[in-house]
Order: C-alpha cells, then structure tokens, then sequence
C-alpha cells in the first residue's frame, strides 16, 4: 500500500512541475527503480504514466501574447513527434547506461540556455536569416529525439529552444513547451506501448495523479510574472539536477 501510495505523491507533483518547468521524470525515474524496476522498464513506464500531464499547461488561457503559432505547429509538432520515435529506437538499441551518464551535463547546458536566453536569441537573430525559424526547428526535432530516448527535463531544453529561437512572450515559450512535450511523448508512447517494457499498474497510478496535479499548475502559472517563472525553472532545475548527480 505504501508503494501505491508513493506513486500517487509523485504522480500529483511530477504533474505539477511539468506544466511549470518539466523535470517530473527525475521524479519519477528514480522512485521506479527504487521499487524494483530495471532502467528501461522505468523509464518506459515514467514515460508513458506522466505524457499527458502538459496538455493542461497547452491549452490553459494565458492572455493574447501567449498564442500559439498555429501555422508553425503543422511543420514543428511532425518534427516533434519523429524525433520522439527516434529517440525511442535510439532508447532500446543503446541501452539506458548510455544516456544515464551524459543527463547531468545535458541539464547544465539547458539550464545555462535559460539563464543567458536573450543574450542567445540576440545572437541567433543576427546569424538566422529567416527569424530563427531553422535553428528552432533543428532544436526541436532534437528535443522531440530526447524526450523519446529518456525526457528528463525536456522542458528546459523546449523552453531554451523556443526564446533562443526568438519567440519573444516567456509565457508562449512555455505553453509551446508544454504543447511539443505531449506531442513528442504520444509519439514515443505509441511505439512503448507495445514494447513490453511498461509496468502497467504503476503507470496508472501516475497517470491519474500527473493529470490531476497538471490542472492544479495550469491554473496558477498565468498568475505569475515571467521573471517568477524564469527564476523557478532555473531554481527547480539546479535542484533537480543536483539530485540527479548525487543519487543517481
């Protein structure tokens, strides 16, 4: 029971910092593996239990600057979602050892994007003829790869993406990331399902409190002024993955 219980805990919070900043699966990942999970089984199934849980963040009223590009969408959410089923064969040929050991630098490298992002878009902007519109679909169907092969802390690297590729509404940057996040994840999701990797049992346990604690962020982040949500993002990251380094 107290393992049931646990999961719920995690599902509630792990959906709550995913509409906010991502890093649910840091959450997650490891209470799986402490419950007897191999790698892939935990991550497969943090993966399948908490890709629902940002489509409350996607469609929550944010005020007009935070509209989503819907013409963009039909180019950026495909990119997306290839790159979540690469990043899922990529996931079961190489192994989780691979990708285990290069997370903390890659959590270093998205957090420092976010701190230093209008300084990076400056730069972009002067080397992108079209706006950004290529360096941001590169960067997308990269994180679109990531999220498939292991996704901790997808949204610091969707966030980064977006205002390094210009968009210019922080609110915007994130409710795009909460939208590219679901999309890379229902791809990647289609091709687990039928893996055998998943633990059915704990994945809906997660699922329905992940869902459940998404609403509760989707109704307060509007609420706050971007700077607030730039420094929790940065904060809630540094911890996350301080966490990682140290516990593993």
């Amino acid at each position: 029971m107290s393992e049931y219980i646990l999961l719920a805990i995690a599902g509630l919070a792990g959906g709550m910092v995913n509409v906010a900043a991502g890093g649910a699966k840091l959450f997650v990942f490891p209470l799986l593996l402490s419950l007897g999970l191999p790698p892939l089984a935990a991550n497969a199934t943090g993966t399948v239990a908490l890709w629902p849980s940002t489509l409350p963040g996607a469609f929550a009223r944010k005020g007009s600057e935070a509209k989503l590009d819907i013409p963009g969408l039909w180019i950026d959410l495909p990119l997306v979602g290839v790159g979540g089923v690469i990043g899922v064969a990529l996931l079961i040929g190489l192994g989780e050892r691979v990708f285990v050991s290069v997370v903390p630098f890659l959590l270093i490298l998205a957090l420092a994007v976010i701190a230093f992002g209008d300084r990076l878009k400056t730069l972009a902007e002067r080397v992108q003829a079209d706006g950004g519109k290529t360096l941001r679909r590169v960067l997308i169907f990269l994180c679109g790869v990531y999220a498939g092969y292991f996704g901790a802390g997808i949204g610091f690297f969707l966030v980064a993406s977006m205002v390094v590729s210009g968009t210019t509404h922080f609110h915007s940057a994130v409710r795009q990331k909460n939208l590219f996040v679901a999309f890379a994840n229902t791809a990647a999701v289609s091709v687990l399902a039928w893996s055998g990797l998943v633990t059915w049992l704990a994945a809906g346990i997660i699922f329905v409190f992940a869902i459940a604690g998404a609403s509760i962020g989707a109704a307060i982040i509007p609420r706050i002024s971007p700077n607030i949500l730039r420094g929790f993002i940065l904060i809630m990251g540094s911890i996350l993955t301080a966490r990682f380094v140290i516990f593993g």
